[in-house]
């Protein structure tokens, strides 16, 4: 049940749906059912997608994972992708421009990270990239984008609300935590990632360059989070997620370039403990508002 539950990006999918919820508290507006369950869908699709992209890569970093997936390609690719991508549009559709454009923004981003289809004349000026995933750095980065806007950005839109400061701050607190998560998996994932071609900064720099740079950013990113809350652009309950860089400090110190299995379940526990921490973050500041 748990190989499952992780294989299927599950956890992703109902704790990111959590984390939106967590997001809708800190922002002191009503929880949006149906943003909510909108980025479930959203997340679900996109990560059942890649797990059909990926195939080159999978077949050595995680090859049952990779069987299970092809031997249900065509449910994953019109149903669980394309039919709950249309589903997530109808649903934003509803709720004004600004919720419909965001979420078909998420989609198309998604897609475009996990399927190889730049058309030649691009792909030659981006050195032989034939999707966001194949270019250097970007391929970080494309991740935490779509993450960010969909916790954060959309129970904002759903419930006709507009962009303040604290909605940028807090996309940009969620994007560095995402990044973290992605470099982290990238980490474990690194060996096959390097056969098959893709540049990480994980297999880019060596593994213990990397897990210095996950453990400097960490710390940088929680120090502005602290001077944010001190000079109180943030609640005082924000000094809460700096368990969140301590955490990511811990979890980068413990992985070990040979154990890839155990890299890997830590890694499956990273987002659990993340989206736990949004969570609480979002009753906190409910509580002391």
């Amino acid at each position: 049940m748990p190989n499952y539950f992780f294989r299927n990006k599950l956890h992703l999918s109902i704790l990111s749906a959590l984390g939106a919820a967590s997001w809708s508290v800190y922002f002191d507006i009503p929880i949006n059912g149906w943003a909510i369950l909108c980025v479930f869908l959203v997340t679900f699709s996109i990560y059942q997608d890649n797990r059909i992209t990926d195939e080159r890569e999978d077949a050595t970093n995680d090859p049952e994972g990779l069987k299970n997936a092809l031997k249900h390609e065509a449910l994953i690719t019109y149903v669980t992708f394309y039919l709950l991508s249309f589903v997530s549009l109808v649903i934003a559709f509803q709720f004004g421009q600004p919720a419909f454009l965001t979420t078909a923004l998420v989609i198309v981003i998604g897609f475009l990270y996990n399927h190889k289809c730049f058309p030649p004349f691009l792909s030659r000026r981006l050195n032989g990239a034939r999707r966001l995933k194949d270019i250097f750095i970007v391929k970080n980065l494309t991740p935490p984008i779509d993450w960010a806007t969909a916790l954060v950005f959309l129970p904002l839109f759903f419930e006709g609300q507009t962009l303040s400061a604290k909605a940028w701050i807090s996309w940009g607190y969620m994007f560095v935590c995402a990044f973290f998560v992605e470099v982290m998996w990238d980490m474990r994932d690194h060996r096959g990632d390097l056969l098959s071609g893709i540049r990480t900064i994980a297999n880019t720099l060596s593994f213990t360059q990397t897990k210095y740079f996950l453990i400097i950013t960490s710390l940088i990113s929680g120090l502005l989070l602290f001077y944010l809350s001190f000079s109180k652009n943030l609640p005082a309950s924000t000094y809460f997620l700096l368990a969140n860089n301590v955490a990511v400090i811990l979890i980068a110190s413990m992985y070990n370039e040979h154990k890839e299995a155990f890299m890997r379940k830590i890694s499956d526990m990273t987002i659990l403990l993340a989206t736990i921490l949004f969570l609480s973050f979002g009753l906190i500041a409910f509580y002391t508002d």
